[in-house]
């Protein structure tokens, strides 16, 4: 199954991109938009992997952050990955902090452990839209956009599944590693 490990950003976060979606529409953005209730910060991408074999990382995850301390993340500035200088992903920073880089150092040691690859260029953020079309004046456009400050807990790491279909990606929860110990496999839904 294609899947990615990620944290969950909470109740307030999804609101806000969804927020940031609808003022970029306005404005004459053209993108495949990423629902506000898909929004998670990606620690690693998986790609396919069959389910016998990610039960075995998310166990492995589960046993290595077993009373890693719970931390806060803040959402931060609005910014883009460009490509011919025109913005490709438009996202929302999320500010580093030595117990973010530490829960994504975890991740990949278990990732490696597995002969998994790890990306080693880790910016954490979350996705705006993927874009078709930016205005003319987008820079200008994405500086008017003011920057929303959300905190949110971190207490555990979940690995989803992407299910891919005409309507765009639909994440579901496979397992939840919470930081407190234990493993949670969430029910497939019928």
């Amino acid at each position: 199954m294609r899947s990615f490990i990620a944290v969950d950003t909470g109740e307030r976060v999804p609101a806000m991109i969804d927020g940031i979606s609808e003022k970029l529409r306005r404005m004459g953005f053209k993108a495949s938009w990423v629902p506000g209730s898909n929004a998670h910060l990606t620690l690693a991408f998986l790609d396919n992997i069959e389910q016998e074999r990610l039960s075995l990382i998310a166990s492995m995850l589960s046993r290595r952050l077993r009373g890693f301390p719970s931390f806060t993340l803040e959402t931060g500035r609005i910014g883009y990955f460009k490509h011919k200088e025109l913005p490709k992903v438009i996202w929302v920073a999320i500010e580093r902090n030595q117990s973010l880089l530490n829960l994504q150092r975890e991740t990949k040691v278990v990732l490696e452990a597995m002969n998994l690859p790890v990306d080693g260029n880790f910016r954490p953020h979350l996705t705006v839209g993927r874009m078709k079309f930016s205005p003319p004046m987008w820079r200008k456009f994405l500086s008017t956009i003011e920057d929303e400050r959300i905190i949110f807990p971190v207490g555990e790491v979940s690995v989803f599944e992407s299910i891919l279909s005409r309507e765009g990606a639909r994440y579901r929860k496979v397992f939840t590693c919470s930081f407190e110990g234990g493993l949670i496999e969430h029910a497939v839904e019928g």
